[in-house]
């Protein structure tokens, strides 16, 4: 359905796309990944006819009458709701000014659209009384009440708490039976259950497409396997003693809501954490590297630093004896080693912990 041949952007002299081509089926999930600047948003721009190619083209191969791209639908990352407008009004908007539809038949598209997305309840408020993903599921019923053949989504997952990023994928599993989706996301949970086709760019370029499981566990690029190992971990450099604490707690309980780990697992990890920097200098620099296995609940925790020539492992030498003692019980597997000037302390965490609820 979608065809994109060779196309390349640029904006003030900086080349956002290259030669980029791909072909999207009918009914397809098609998403693409890839680090942030790399052209992703562009290139669904784009697809859309918000942005125009400099060379290449795209075809839509679509035969109904006039412009392909009141065809294609998009949602943008931050909604673009209007605030003083009801939901029912943001809905019915579109459909009256630009299909010049009657009000009672916009109205009626726009209400099926919400009891779909789980929302019909909410037709009178504004959007300011919503919450962030309701927000997100009334931007999707807007879009679908064009009655689009193609949906382009922009980062639908962005910023939405668990409870929110649920209900949005319930929404999503339900529209890829019906319509040709093509989505830009970090959410790689979301994109391995959801796509059919996954696309990586990379510096405005197409380094390699393919199923998920071609993506995410057997790439042929080593710069795509070097991508997915970043996301599969969760890397955090400290300069000094006076880090951002709170930031890195944050990112722990991200990071373990990311693969649904148990309620108690990212405090149990942040405790295992702060016993370690009790025991190692933070003041020369430490890369802290958190990394979940992919074939069980299995999660370790890497400390690299400058090699001083001490163990900081050790029941004797251990700064903090009680420290020592309550990550012992903390792991699994303790171990350290040094090479090529730099200190290694590789965590393994006690597996029935991560598992409580």
């Amino acid at each position: 359905m979608i065809e994109v041949s060779h196309i390349s952007k640029s904006f003030n002299g900086k080349t956002i796309l290259s030669d980029v081509s791909l072909n999207i089926a009918e009914r397809e999930m098609a998403c693409i990944i890839g680090p942030i600047g790399c052209g992703k948003s562009t290139l669904l721009r784009c697809i859309a006819g918000l942005e125009k190619p400099e060379s290449g083209h795209i075809d839509l191969n679509m035969k109904q009458e006039g412009s392909t791209h009141n065809h294609v639908g998009m949602v943008f990352q931050r909604f673009n709701l209007f605030p003083h407008l009801t939901v029912l009004h943001n809905l019915t908007l579109a459909p009256i000014q630009v299909l010049k539809m009657s009000k009672h038949d916009a109205e009626e598209i726009a209400l099926r659209q919400l009891e779909a997305v789980g929302l019909r309840q909410k037709a009178d408020v504004l959007p300011s009384q919503l919450s962030t993903g309701q927000q997100q599921r009334v931007a999707i019923a807007r879009s679908l009440v064009m009655n689009p053949k193609i949906l382009l989504l922009d980062e639908p997952l962005s910023a939405l708490d668990p409870i929110a990023t649920s209900e949005v994928m319930d929404v999503l599993r339900h529209l890829k039976k019906e319509i040709t989706i093509v989505m830009v996301s970090h959410d790689m949970n979301a994109v391995e259950e959801l796509g059919d086709k996954v696309h990586f760019l990379s510096d405005g370029r197409i380094v390699e497409s393919g199923t998920p499981n071609d993506i995410f566990h057997n790439p042929k690029e080593e710069e795509t396997r070097q991508f997915i190992d970043h996301l599969k971990n969760m890397i955090y450099h400290i300069s000094s003693p006076q880090f951002d604490r709170p930031e890195l707690n944050a990112r722990i309980e991200l990071y373990c809501n990311r693969f649904g780990l148990g309620g108690q697992a990212y405090r149990f990890i942040q405790l295992a954490i702060e016993e370690l920097f009790n025991l190692i200098p933070l003041d020369n620099g430490v890369e802290l590297t958190l990394s979940k296995s992919d074939n069980e609940v299995r999660m370790s925790i890497d400390a690299t630093m400058p090699d001083k020539g001490v163990d900081y492992l050790s029941d004797e030498l251990a700064v903090d004896t009680l420290s020592f003692s309550l990550l012992s019980g903390l792991c699994d597997l303790m171990t350290e080693s040094s090479e090529d000037g730099q200190h290694r302390i590789h965590l393994e965490l006690d597996q029935e912990r991560l598992l409580l609820k």
